[in-house]
């Protein structure tokens, strides 16, 4: 069913694409990036359920308690959404703002060819660090399997499908929810988009918070960190320290290179 899921989704961003000749090569890394991305973290899942196991503990399973019972659903779904949107806006727009967590979101922006897979492409350590050392959702609210599972769901379309390659715009509507032009802004490289457009779900955190940047009608900008991205598995592996790991140019070969550039 995954399997057939992506082929789907690779389809409709050939036919309708925002960018038509995007890189076989760095789409495919994106994928092993993305696996290891995902296999690092599960190795390490017995560590860090330990100890957001302990976290949520100390809370009391949640300092406050989500009903699903009769009208409770309505409303506990209501407050899953809104609180999670407006928690994750915030923690992704921090991660913005602190050098330390740059260097590891700075790994998801990247990406020059964005697509559907890039949603999942982010570092393994700040997979790691979220899921066992700030649990802070769980550890605020003790949410029901059910209202997990529905606002699991609602969240997955706008915030997962928001990086398709696939040329979509809402038009009159860009400002109600997040899709792939609105968030394609986000990732733009150009200076005017940088620390634009955070929201997972509702642009409506953005507005309120001064950092909302409204696409024009077709307003699809190239993305990426101009050039700096990982070349290989490697590379994204070690992707905060890389500068410590890459070999030193003497400063002489340094000017070299740079004449040879002018």
């Amino acid at each position: 069913m995954v399997a057939a899921i992506l082929l789907t989704i690779r389809l409709v961003e050939k036919t309708f694409p925002i960018e038509p000749n995007q890189s076989r090569r760095e789409i495919w890394l994106d994928y092993q990036l993305v696996a290891v991305s995902l296999l690092l973290p599960w190795a390490l899942s017995s560590v860090t359920a330990v100890t957001a196991g302990m976290l949520i503990k100390a809370c009391g399973g949640g300092l406050i308690h989500l009903r699903a019972d009769g009208w409770w659903f309505a409303l506990s779904l209501a407050v899953y959404v809104f609180v999670g949107d407006l928690y994750r806006y915030w923690m992704h727009r921090l991660s913005h703002s602190v050098p330390v967590l740059w260097r590891l979101h700075s790994f998801h922006h990247s990406a020059e060819a964005v697509t559907f897979i890039t949603g999942a492409r982010h570092h393994w350590l700040d997979r790691v660090l979220n899921a066992g050392f700030y649990p802070l959702f769980p550890m605020m609210f003790q949410t029901p399997p059910e209202v997990a599972l529905v606002g699991g769901f609602m969240y997955a379309l706008p915030d997962t499908f928001a990086h398709l390659n696939v040329r979509f715009t809402l038009g009159r509507f860009v400002m109600w929810i997040n899709s792939p032009q609105y968030h394609r802004i986000h990732h733009s490289s150009r200076p005017e988009h940088f620390d634009k457009n955070f929201a997972s779900i509702l642009p409506l955190w953005d507005i309120v918070f001064g950092t909302a940047w409204r696409p024009g009608k077709d307003e699809f900008p190239p993305t990426g960190l101009g050039g700096d991205k990982p070349a290989t598995v490697w590379e994204g592996v070690v992707w905060p320290v890389r500068d410590l790991l890459r070999p030193k140019v003497s400063a002489q070969r340094a000017a070299e290179l740079h004449a040879q550039t002018d």
